[in-house]
């Protein structure tokens, strides 16, 4: 039997020396969800930017909280960190989050709208410091680093943020381009050995929400990013222009297919998202487009327009208190009045203490 090496921390530097990546690696299956069925192990990027200021951006989740801590703390004075940069929050993260505050709190934490609102719902009996970058709003770290936000609200990630860096021309883009494959290379030079893993981290992530993944591609398309830094496997460098191109291609091949669900769910504490993920995944590889749609954050008419173009629909509820949320609710009576009834249905769940 093969050992398994142990989980650890690797820092390197990226682009200009005063920005390094903080990978926090294991070398097998990280949880059960489908995204991490090739089983190839992933990394966590965590990145550093230490200029006037420093900026440390979207530190991993509590799988890797111990670790990264202390690796982190080697690398700089947590009393000297200025910024905390999020691209997204979940309860994952927030675990990390809070042992960060309790060594650094002094922080400002930096995210989109729907990020401060989980925010402070995470830490209701904390004042937080936060800050939401407004329209064209930068954050200048000194040195040249003036950073720029793009918000790229997905349904799975309402909160998406992504962030660039003019000094080095790197997109910090989170949730995009990544890759859950675990090895020491820093950058994808192999990128060629990456397609798989590419597609597939693809697939399970963003097929769903395809029409948001091209609407994130038009916003990042005027910034002239040499680096994307993802939160999951190599930074990208070598393949750039690649990877853009096979995620508009991989978002069209969605768009053209000839049958489409209409995925509708809402996510108490993420686990119906992740059974939603997971359905998404087998709809798309038996070739039928799926239209994700969280109802948290949804329009009503982004519910009935999606209703009334798919061929069929799948609703996905927790329970709260014995009854499905509000949001459920409302969608299901947006279905009831603008559904054929000839239309196929699905329902699926999840449920805990409250039945």
């Amino acid at each position: 039997m093969q050992d398994i090496k142990p989980r650890d921390v690797q820092v390197a530097s990226v682009g200009a020396g005063d920005t390094s990546v903080v990978r926090s690696r294991t070398w097998e299956r990280l949880k059960f969800e489908v995204e991490y069925s090739l089983q190839r192990g992933t990394t966590a990027n965590s990145y550093l930017i230490q200029a006037d200021k420093t900026a440390l951006l979207d530190p991993p989740g509590e799988s890797f909280t111990e670790i990264y801590l202390q690796q982190l703390q080697q690398c700089i004075n947590l009393s000297q960190l200025d910024y905390i940069i999020l691209g997204h929050v979940n309860p994952n993260r927030t675990v990390t989050l809070k042992a960060l505050l309790e060594l650094a709190p002094q922080v400002t934490l930096v995210c989109s709208k729907p990020g401060a609102v989980a925010l402070r719902t995470a830490f209701s009996e904390q004042e937080l410091k936060i800050w939401v970058p407004r329209a064209d709003e930068t954050l200048d770290l000194g040195q040249g680093h003036q950073l720029q936000f793009i918000p790229i609200p997905t349904p799975r990630w309402p909160d998406g943020l992504c962030t660039y860096d003019p000094k080095s021309r790197i997109l910090f883009t989170d949730k995009l381009f990544g890759a859950h494959v675990c090895g020491d290379e820093v950058f994808d030079e192999n990128w060629k050995l990456l397609d798989e893993d590419r597609r597939y981290y693809y697939d399970c992530l963003h097929a769903a929400q395809y029409r948001q993944v091209e609407a994130a591609l038009d916003k990042i398309a005027p910034f002239r990013a040499k680096f994307y830094a993802p939160a999951h496997g190599p930074i990208v460098r070598y393949s750039l222009s690649r990877l853009t191109h096979d995620y508009q291609q991989w978002s069209q091949q969605q768009t053209d297919k000839e049958m489409s669900v209409a995925l509708i769910y809402a996510s108490a504490y993420g686990n119906t998202a992740t059974l939603a993920q997971a359905i998404a995944k087998g709809i798309t590889k038996a070739g039928v487009a799926v239209e994700s749609i969280n109802c948290e954050s949804a329009e009503p008419a982004e519910i009935e327009a999606a209703v009334e173009k798919c061929d069929g629909f799948i609703i996905g509820s927790p329970t709260l208190g014995g009854h499905a949320p509000t949001q459920i609710q409302t969608a299901l009576g947006i279905v009831l009045s603008t559904a054929a009834k000839t239309k196929l249905a699905g329902v699926f769940g999840s449920f805990g203490w409250s039945g």
